[in-house]
């Protein structure tokens, strides 16, 4: 059964065909593994050709291809005036960072002095200092109550 593929196979490859003669004074090159033909050698002027622009409507045009230069260059300022714009937001953002953390501090150290003056304020009128005071006036701790008060309606 192999034998048969094999047989097969070689029936059906193709005579290679003797090459054409090309008008032209360039060497021939053969490429009959791709396309089956022959096509002339490139020369010192053929670069230059292959070379140029393709148009702006060609299919295979990249996108820097198809857009103008005066396009291309606005488009790179507005990249530049954007790119201007972040650096400086992200300025701006460091820079209303540190204000914010500063007055942070402030506000903290101002909670500190209003606990502090608070304590202070608490211990000079506290109820331990009241009775204190009390007592020297000649007032006496009791835990006698006064009669009931009775209010009508």
């Amino acid at each position: 059964m192999a034998v048969a593929r094999t047989e097969k196979k070689r029936r059906s490859v193709r005579k290679p065909r003797a090459p054409r003669a090309v008008s032209s004074s360039k060497p021939v090159i053969s490429n009959r593994r791709t396309t089956g033909r022959t096509e002339p050698l490139p020369g010192w002027s053929d670069p230059a050709k292959s070379n140029q622009r393709a148009s702006a409507t060609g299919r295979g045009a990249t996108f820097l291809e198809r857009i103008s230069t005066t396009r291309f260059a606005v488009l790179i300022v507005a990249l530049a005036i954007l790119f201007t714009t972040y650096v400086g937001h992200v300025h701006a953002t460091q820079n209303l960072l540190a204000n914010v953390q500063q007055l942070r501090r402030e506000n903290l150290e101002l909670h500190l002095k209003y606990n502090r003056l608070k304590g202070d304020f608490d211990r000079m009128v506290g109820p331990g200092v009241i009775y204190e005071r009390a007592g020297r006036l000649g007032l006496v701790e009791d835990a006698t109550y006064g009669p009931t008060i009775e209010v009508n309606p």
